[in-house]
């Protein structure tokens, strides 16, 4: 088996994992030739309304807290 084989094999490989990521609400960011980025954000609109409801006077900032601190991003090498 050669490089060629081994680099189309990795990049099968990575396809596949990022198409499970992609079915499970992942979106996909980037893609490069080294790596592909996917990114979901996990925040609830439930917490959000309870958040903007019970903490008004602060500005909505608890709000973009909790906005930013429930993305995630996962890189999946090729």
């Amino acid at each position: 088996m050669g490089l060629k084989d081994q680099q189309t094999q990795k990049r099968e490989d990575a396809i596949k994992d990022m198409k499970m990521y992609l079915a499970n609400d992942w979106q996909l960011k980037e893609e490069t030739p080294e790596y592909f980025l996917l990114k979901k954000n996990t925040a609830s609109t439930v917490i959000h309304i309870l958040l903007a409801l019970f903490f008004w006077w602060l500005a909505f900032i608890p709000n973009v807290i909790y906005h930013y601190s429930k993305k995630e991003k996962k890189k999946i090498l090729k």
